[in-house]
């Protein structure tokens, strides 16, 4: 194995250069200040179709940031204020509206074209904006019975399996004879009447 390039085992190394006080020169952590270029890079991505959390690391800030960027906005626009956070929320908002838009034409081409599947179109449309979101139906939980599912013993299941098929089988069984509406006597009871 060889020494990387510069290296010289007969040269001493000597001290390691003193660090200086304070910040490092490169901080590598997210930006907390919004300036122009986070601005733009995180409007240019929510236009693509990110999210506002992965446009924000895009951006090289955090999350939490750019929430916090954008309630100051909000709460300078309420106060009738403008400043560069009132700013981002107009592009923000104008970027995931002009997003939204692009997926509802998608949507209406997908109905126009029956070839094509909008599963994912719709999905994600319900993703980007609650306004398009369907209300899941909420079950009530019946005794120990958690969510949609209820919980029922083995021979409770087989039993109420029983009686659907016996139930079928009857109601099928009804159809297929010509006359569904007279049911024929069953030739025992006849043979004990006789009796």
């Amino acid at each position: 194995m060889s020494h990387a390039r510069g290296y010289d085992p007969d040269k001493p190394l000597g001290k390691p250069p003193k660090r200086k006080r304070g910040r490092p020169a490169k901080f590598s952590g997210p930006a907390t200040s919004l300036t122009y270029a986070i601005q733009t890079e995180v409007v240019a991505q929510i236009r693509k179709g990110a999210t506002r959390r992965i446009a924000a690391s895009i951006a090289g800030t955090s999350a939490k940031h750019l929430e916090n960027w954008l309630r100051r906005g909000r709460d300078a626009i309420e106060t009738g204020k403008r400043s560069r956070y009132t700013e981002l929320v107009q592009d923000v908002e104008k970027a995931e509206a002009e997003y939204q838009m692009d997926l509802v034409r998608a949507v209406e081409e997908a109905i126009r074209d029956k070839s094509m599947n909008d599963k994912v179109l719709r999905w994600r449309l319900g993703v980007a904006d609650r306004e398009f979101r369907t209300e899941r139906e909420r079950t009530t939980a019946v005794g120990d019975a958690q969510g949609p599912f209820e919980l029922v013993k083995p021979e409770d299941a087989q039993r109420a399996l029983v009686e659907k098929l016996e139930r079928f089988l009857a109601e099928s069984s009804r159809a297929e004879s010509p006359d569904a509406d007279e049911a024929p006597e069953p030739q025992g009871e006849e043979e004990d009447d006789e009796e």
